[in-house]
């Protein structure tokens, strides 16, 4: 028997939801750009500071540990005799 929300018979997402669901993403987007750009108002600053946390860079991500230079620390170990070296593929 179909699943009557979605019309699948399998429980996933119909294309029609993806559809949906891409359209009110768009309409959600271009309502936050509308309320950004006019810079006041109550939807500006709650979407402004629903923003903050993910849009603004963190201070650990360009400083180092206490806000301090980042530090970069390189350990060079000897080579052994007999060892084999093993190659990378790069990822492609």
């Amino acid at each position: 028997m179909a699943n009557p929300v979605n019309g699948t018979g399998k429980g996933g997402k119909s294309f029609q939801d993806r559809e949906l669901a891409a359209r009110v993403r768009s309409l959600t987007l271009q309502e936050c750009e509308k309320a950004l750009l006019k810079k006041k108002g109550k939807l500006y600053q709650a979407v402004l500071l629903k923003l903050a946390g993910t849009v603004l860079p963190r201070l650990n991500e360009h400083t180092g540990e206490g806000g301090g230079p980042v530090e970069v620390g390189v350990i060079y170990l000897p080579k052994r005799e007999n060892s084999v070296e093993t190659k990378r593929r790069s990822a492609k």
